[in-house]
């Protein structure tokens, strides 16, 4: 696109002559990130100070100039691609630690500071940040929230999503605001954990850090098969033990590897794992002890303990998995479809096919207890052909994730690669409302556009089930019936505390539990459901929620706000909109970052935005405290609130509770 002369001029003033870039040779190095995307942009703007953001936005919003934000550029999703041409932003300066609080437990930081670079400023404060993706060493704090990355501790601690208390955003009109857990109402920062910039640019991250654990055992476990490898993670699981970590990675992996920075890895085994307990030392003792039980039980071909040197080369090598596939072709080609863990086996079996059957060459490591698996396909994208057979190979791939209840990226995103494929993974009511939240936050689609939402999108969704049998086909029905009467309603569960007769549309009589999965440990009830009736369900099959029991619904403690330490344990969800619709999200899943994180939005909402009718969340072989409720405190009206409950709700209908309610 042109960009008006007045508008480099009034760029220039904000941020300096030299940070305002048109030239060729800029312009090119910020035109492709680690993805296949290739899109040249108009103008490179170096931001060197935070506070530049919000002037610089002002001014591309008045010009209706579209943006990208833009750091290590290590995403493989085409995240930093600018279709639209447009400014890219170059957050790469704002490297700053502003405060590290040990006493409290937090950091504050700017943007583009590098993730190893905060490991290796706590370390010596006896401190560390869970969140470890295999780039550390390059990609930045503010592009992992971007992404929602996570990494190998996942498993245990959870991605970005779980260690982020505050943001400042830079809306796409310049207006600044300050995100917090600690407000009431929807997740806001959840739900901007994986927008991929889409919604505005993070300005400062306030980041949860943890006390450096007592004691780390690493273990290397060789197996003849994947299959007995994934069956090891499964069946550890079960067991109640959590590790720290579990990679995994096939033979040409280690073979690969191994030539490049030799580490000790069984070139010679099928499949390797790569474990990692952490905690207390009486802890570790039990824990080592069922490890090694479990994988003789699985036909482990060794299993081998580290001392700390040999422990460094072991995850070295595993962190230069795709560097050591990088020689052996000009471009690599990284997948990210993740699947419930029991159909890991199958789907990694079927991948294999189809690498065979087109004669691709790729190896197959992955986040084994997550079911989240990178197959890296190496190829030459100078041969046209070769670069059109390793996408159609990528999306049969992500298809086949799909096909197997998964989704089409577990942490790597979305971006211009892979938008086309969540018509496959949603319905058209959830992409509507992927569009409406964009919509919300960015009406004139300027920020980072033609990412996530795929084009078009209408006439490929999946259709909807045919549920016409099921209750919460019924319950949708009386739903759109009250919605028709178009007069306010308060959406409630046992109605115990409101206790009102009037304005009350009732999810009590969605009071079944439909799933509970020993398999994938995550049960699947509705949110009419009681926290004694959910207890006393999972007793029966020796196992646990970390749910209190009582009388407050299911669909309450995930709504009202009270019990926020609880979102981290959800995976999926259903909901009705204001609209009537249905959208689904989620599922057996440990992770999704494929488009707007839709369980943040509803998470405390209280029951203003929508009806949430089904839940799907994790459930453990051990008891673990039950949390605590907090105190309920009413929904704070924010101007982002706002903006929202316009798109979805225009009428008003869903009215907001003025003290604590079971929905």
């Amino acid at each position: 696109m042109h960009i008006p002369t007045s508008a480099l001029r009034a760029l220039r003033r904000a941020v300096g002559s030299q940070n305002v870039c048109t030239d060729d040779v800029s312009v090119l190095l910020h035109a492709y990130d680690c993805s296949l995307s290739r899109m040249r942009p108009d103008v490179i703007i170096h931001i060197t100070k935070s506070g530049q953001v919000a002037r610089v936005i002002k001014i591309l919003h008045q010009f209706h100039i579209p943006f990208v934000a833009r750091a290590g550029a290590t995403n493989h999703a085409g995240s930093c691609s600018t279709p639209k041409g447009g400014a890219v932003l170059n957050l790469a300066a704002l490297t700053n630690i502003l405060q590290i609080n040990t006493q409290e437990g937090y950091v504050l930081v700017e943007p583009g500071v590098v993730t190893a670079q905060l490991g290796q400023a706590l370390e010596p404060l006896g401190f560390f940040y869970a969140p470890d993706p295999a780039s550390q060493k390059v990609c930045t704090l503010g592009g992992n929230l971007a992404q929602n990355a996570s990494g190998a501790r996942c498993l245990k601690y959870g991605g970005t999503l779980d260690h982020v208390l505050e943001a400042t955003l830079v809306l796409p009109n310049g207006e600044t605001l300050t995100l917090s857990r600690q407000e009431s109402g929807p997740d806001w920062v959840g739900l901007l954990c994986g927008s991929e910039g889409t919604l505005g640019i993070v300005t400062q991250l306030k980041l949860k850090i943890l006390p450096a654990v007592q004691e780390v055992r690493t273990f290397l476990i060789s197996f003849n098969t994947l299959e007995d490898c994934v069956q090891t993670v499964t069946d550890l699981t079960a067991q109640g033990v959590i590790p720290r970590c579990m990679e995994a990675m096939d033979q040409l992996t280690t073979q690969t590897v191994e030539q490049m920075a030799p580490a000790g890895l069984p070139v010679n085994a099928g499949a390797t794992l790569l474990l990692e307990l952490d905690g207390e030392k009486a802890t570790l003792g039990k824990e080592e002890k069922i490890v090694q039980q479990v994988c003789r039980q699985n036909h482990a071909l060794a299993f081998e303990k580290a001392g700390d040197e040999k422990a460094v080369k072991w995850w070295h090598a595993r962190q230069n998995a795709y560097n050591a596939m990088a020689r052996l072709a000009p471009n690599v080609l990284v997948c990210d479809g993740t699947v419930p863990r029991s159909e890991l086996p199958a789907t990694l079996k079927k991948v294999r096919q189809i690498l065979e059957q087109n004669n691709i060459t790729a190896s197959l490591l992955f986040h084994a207890g997550d079911g989240n698996f990178h197959p890296q396909l190496v190829f030459d994208e100078r041969n046209s052909i070769e670069r059109q057979r390793i996408s159609k190979v990528a999306k049969l791939i992500l298809q086949t994730c799909l096909e197997a209840g998964g989704t089409v990226s577990g942490e790597h995103g979305v971006g211009v690669e892979k938008r086309s494929m969540l018509a496959l993974q949603y319905n058209q009511d959830t992409l509507d409302l992927f569009s409406h939240i964009k919509h919300a936050f960015d009406p004139e689609n300027l920020a980072n556009p033609c990412k996530i939402i795929p084009v078009d999108y209408a006439e490929k969704t999946i259709g909807a089930a045919d549920n016409k049998a099921d209750k919460l086909y019924d319950f949708q029905q009386k739903f759109k019936q009250q919605l028709a009467q178009e007069k306010p309603f308060f959406v409630t569960g046992t109605n115990a505390v409101l206790q009102t007769q009037e304005k009350n549309f009732s999810v009590k009589e969605l009071n079944e539990i439909t799933d509970i999965d020993l398999t994938n440990y995550t049960v699947t009830a509705q949110a009419g459901v009681t926290l004694t009736q959910l207890a006393r369900a999972l007793k029966k099959h020796g196992v646990y929620s970390v749910l209190p029991e009582g009388n407050e619904t299911l669909g309450g403690v995930f709504s009202s706000g009270c019990y926020p330490a609880f979102y981290a344990h959800v995976t999926g969800l259903q909901a009705l909109l204001p609209s009537g619709s249905c959208v689904r999200y989620g599922g057996k899943l440990t992770k999704n970052a494929a488009g707007y994180n839709l369980l943040r939005l509803f998470a405390g909402a209280q029951g203003t935005l929508g009806i949430v009718t089904e839940l799907t969340f994790k459930i453990y072989a051990v008891k673990a405290p039950p949390l605590t409720a907090t105190a309920f405190v009413p929904l704070i009206q924010n101007e982002l609130f706002k903006q929202i409950k316009k798109e979805l709700d225009p009428k008003n209908l869903l009215q907001i509770p003025e003290k604590k309610v079971h929905v």
